[in-house]
């Protein structure tokens, strides 16, 4: 009988410590998801906080009219009217770029004609065509040639105050500036751009 007891006792501390091991491991499982749920937050606050103020542009920037890249032709925000477009600022220099310009493509692709796509090589004394023919956007969006300035950065630098590239102006399809982003983006978030300034989804 005495026997039993010891059996019985040790199989009710097998227990207890079996039920005590769950439960602290469901603990450190708990404690796991809230500490990276607070860091998602933390992260999307910091996007939020980081992601630059809309700065609408003046009438010299709705009304560029540039030098084609690759042709003899004109690029002008003016032909894209009717539309929403999407000005990629690009430089053959932009580490940034190589993510981001077949990131933009890739969607461009997704929203079809919803949105019209022009690229603008600029700040840029390398082989911007060469780039733009590595990234696939040659011969498929209207690639122009940023002038005057500083190292061809006209339009970039003293309209758009750009600190660098890689930079994204958003037109409304009158050919107004809806929003003008300084660095890069991702193609995620390019379509929440998207979505949130013209209500456009995939």
């Amino acid at each position: 009988m005495a026997r039993a007891s010891k059996t019985q006792r040790r199989e009710q501390q097998r227990r207890e410590a079996e039920a005590k091991r769950k439960s602290e491991q469901r603990k450190r499982r708990a404690l796991t998801i809230g500490v990276g749920g607070a860091i998602g937050i933390v992260f999307i606050g910091l996007v939020v906080l980081l992601w630059p103020s809309p700065e609408v542009g003046d009438t010299s920037a709705e009304a560029w009219d540039l030098p084609e890249l690759d042709g003899d032709g004109r690029v002008a925000i003016a032909d894209f009217h009717g539309k929403p477009t999407v000005a990629a600022f690009f430089a053959s220099w932009c580490e940034v770029c190589e993510d981001e310009i077949p990131g933009y493509l890739a969607v461009s692709e997704q929203v079809g004609d919803q949105v019209q796509f022009v690229g603008i090589d600029t700040q840029d004394n390398g082989s911007g065509l060469a780039d733009a023919e590595k990234w696939g956007i040659a011969g498929v969006w209207p690639i122009a040639r940023d002038i005057g300035g500083t190292n061809g950065s006209g339009l970039s630098t003293q309209t758009f105050g750009a600190r660098g590239s890689p930079m994204t102006v958003f037109y409304d399809e009158n050919g107004s500036v809806v929003h003008v982003q300084q660095g890069g983006l991702s193609g995620e978030q390019l379509l929440g751009a998207l979505n949130q300034f013209f209500g456009i989804q995939a």
